[in-house]
């Protein structure tokens, strides 16, 4: 009779890792990051203040038989003109971004191909999820219309594109587009190139 193999369990590795959340000034960002990653109290006023705001998820994965714990820090960049200057500090270090759009100011999702060429010139060529929010504001053919737009815009980051809407997609919804932007970086950080 033989007996089973034991496989050894998965080894652990803890991973920190930062984000930006970007877009223009009033396309939900921080109502996306307040149901993902709630902000802790009085962060409106300090935001004002400095033009960003963190907050930090917690996920797990299974990659390469390595149970990755992954603490993301999200950094919420403000879209107000009078921030752009600082923006170039604010992605330093970053190692992804999420680029949100609305779907009713098609000048919105025009502008995220400029997001990410900007982060991507201050911390390398980091992968890049994209968010259309506010679906309901816009009839099915107009949508339509807007993911084909943002998919053309996106494709030379290889950028997927999520359409949610922030006030009424589910919370489990909303964090898809964080897992898929996570599961990049683990791969990214994983492979011996992103090291």
């Amino acid at each position: 009779m033989r007996i089973p193999e034991k496989r050894a369990p998965p080894r652990r590795r803890e991973l920190l890792k930062k984000i930006c959340l970007l877009g223009d000034s009033g396309v939900g960002k921080k109502t996306i990051a307040g149901i993902v990653a709630p902000f802790e109290r009085g962060i409106e006023k300090y935001t004002q203040t400095i033009g960003t705001a963190v907050t930090k998820y917690g996920l797990e994965f299974l990659v390469r038989e390595q149970r990755i714990r992954l603490r993301i820090l999200v950094w919420d960049v403000t879209g107000k003109e009078d921030y752009r200057r600082l923006h170039p500090a604010y992605y330093n270090g970053a190692e992804g971004v999420i680029v949100v759009g609305d779907a009713a100011m098609p000048d919105t999702v025009e502008s995220m191909p400029r997001w990410i060429e900007a982060a991507r010139a201050v911390a390398g060529a980091i992968p890049a999820v994209a968010i259309i929010n506010k679906t309901d504001l816009v009839t099915p053919q107009a949508l339509a219309s807007v993911q084909r737009r943002a998919l053309e815009l996106l494709e030379r980051f290889a950028a997927p594109v999520y359409l949610v809407n922030a006030g009424r997609t589910p919370k489990s919804a909303l964090k898809i587009p964080f897992y898929e932007l996570a599961k990049l970086i683990v791969v990214r950080a994983s492979s011996p190139a992103g090291q």
